[in-house]
């Protein structure tokens, strides 16, 4: 159920990536070298507020990976279920906090912490969209991992084969990467052939 859910948990980042990749070209294809035509272009401002909302949302679960409470869907709580992986998972830990994830979530998108006073109030941190794509790939070598202990050498080849899929929004990407130990593909890879 815990390894099920979390791979979930990244199929639903992974969604939120494609759709934001799709928003950032929309943005670049709309936008003009004149500021002032750009920044009163409604079109315009809708795209990126609707890129802002996937960026938080992945940067959002991506900070919630990396807690360390117990009974929540993060790394550490699968590690310490299933005993491996406790080195690699304490590194991303760190990989939220480093790169203002968490400071970000925790001012701006969700449990916000809110200063006494005005003066407290700061803009929200910076993010690129290097740093988000160096935690979406971290959080799936960590996953698949995970599922190489919890579901055997086959999920390498189930994990291939769901990655195909990604930009087909046909189904909830939580739904597919639940079922992925279900998934029953013909392969042949270097000659041999997977069932």
């Amino acid at each position: 159920n815990l390894i099920s859910n979390l791979r979930a948990e990244l199929g639903e980042i992974v969604e939120s990536w494609t759709l934001m990749r799709e928003f950032y070209a929309l943005i670049e294809k709309n936008t003009t070298n004149e500021i002032e035509k750009d920044i009163r272009n409604n079109d315009l401002a809708r795209l990126r507020l609707i890129k802002s909302k996937f960026q938080n949302d992945v940067i959002s679960r991506l900070s919630e990976l990396g807690q360390t409470k117990f009974g929540r869907l993060n790394f550490h709580f699968a590690a310490s279920k299933i005993g491996v992986f406790q080195e690699v998972v304490k590194e991303f830990q760190k990989f939220p906090k480093d790169n203002e994830f968490t400071n970000r979530r925790n001012e701006y998108i969700s449990h916000k912490e809110l200063p006494p006073d005005w003066d407290g109030h700061r803009a929200p941190h910076r993010i690129s969209y290097c740093k988000i794509l160096r935690g979406i790939a971290f959080a799936l070598i960590i996953m698949k991992e995970f599922d190489s202990v919890h579901l055997g050498p086959q999920s390498r080849f189930q994990w291939i084969q769901l990655r195909k899929s990604r930009y087909d929004h046909h189904f909830p990407a939580s739904s597919a990467y639940l079922m992925l130990p279900f998934l029953r593909f013909y392969q042949v890879l270097s000659g041999f052939k997977f069932v």
